[in-house]
C-alpha cells in the first residue's frame, strides 16, 4: 500500500487554489466512480430479480398444464420464488439507483466548483469577485456536508487513477 506524503498546508493563495482544485477534482471523480459502481449494482440485482421471477412465473404456469409435479420440484420452485422476493426486497432496501443519483449530483456540483477554481487560478477577473476565497470555501464546506459519503477504498482508487493519468511534464 502506498503511503501518503505528509500534509503541508498551503503557504500562499496560489498553493491554496491548487490544493482546492486537486481536492475538488478528486471529490468530483470519486463521486462519479461511486455513482457508476452503484448503478452497476442496481443493474446486476435487477437482472437477477428479472431472471428469477421469469423462471418462477414460467415454472408455475408450466405446472398448471403438466401432470403433477414432484415434491422436489415444488420445493425448488418455492425456494427460487423466495429468493426472487428477497432479492427484490433487497433491491428496494439498498436504494442503489437513488444513491447513485445523489453521488452523480455531488460529482456535478464538485465539477462546477472545480471549474470556478480553475477560472480563478487562470486569472479570470470575473471569477475573482470580492471575497471569492470565502465564497468558494463556504461552497466547498456546504458540499462536503451535503454530499453522500464515498468509501475510502473508492476515494483512494480514484486518487491512484488520477495520479496515473496525470500528464508528465517535460523539462525544456
Amino acid at each position: 500500500m502506498t503511503t501518503l506524503p505528509p500534509y503541508e498546508p498551503p503557504v500562499d493563495e496560489t498553493e491554496l487554489l491548487l490544493k482546492w482544485i486537486r481536492r475538488a477534482r478528486e471529490s468530483q471523480m470519486s463521486h462519479y466512480d461511486m455513482a457508476d459502481l452503484l448503478s452497476a449494482r442496481e443493474r446486476g440485482i435487477g437482472w437477477f430479480v428479472t431472471v428469477l421471477t421469469a423462471f418462477v412465473g414460467t415454472a408455475v404456469f408450466a405446472s398448471l398444464s403438466a401432470p403433477p409435479v414432484s415434491i422436489e420440484m415444488r420445493i425448488f420452485i418455492g425456494l427460487v420464488s423466495v429468493a426472487a422476493a428477497l432479492s427484490a426486497a433487497l433491491q428496494t432496501f439498498l436504494r442503489y439507483a437513488e444513491r447513485a443519483e445523489k453521488h452523480r449530483a455531488a460529482g456535478a456540483r464538485y465539477g462546477a466548483v472545480r471549474r470556478r477554481l480553475e477560472a480563478v487560478f487562470a486569472g479570470d477577473a470575473d471569477a475573482r469577485e470580492a471575497h471569492y476565497l470565502t465564497a468558494i470555501r463556504t461552497e466547498l464546506d456546504r458540499l462536503a456536508e451535503d454530499s453522500p459519503n464515498v468509501p475510502p477504498r473508492i476515494f483512494y482508487r480514484t486518487q491512484r487513477t488520477l495520479l496515473a493519468d496525470r500528464p508528465r511534464r517535460r523539462d525544456a
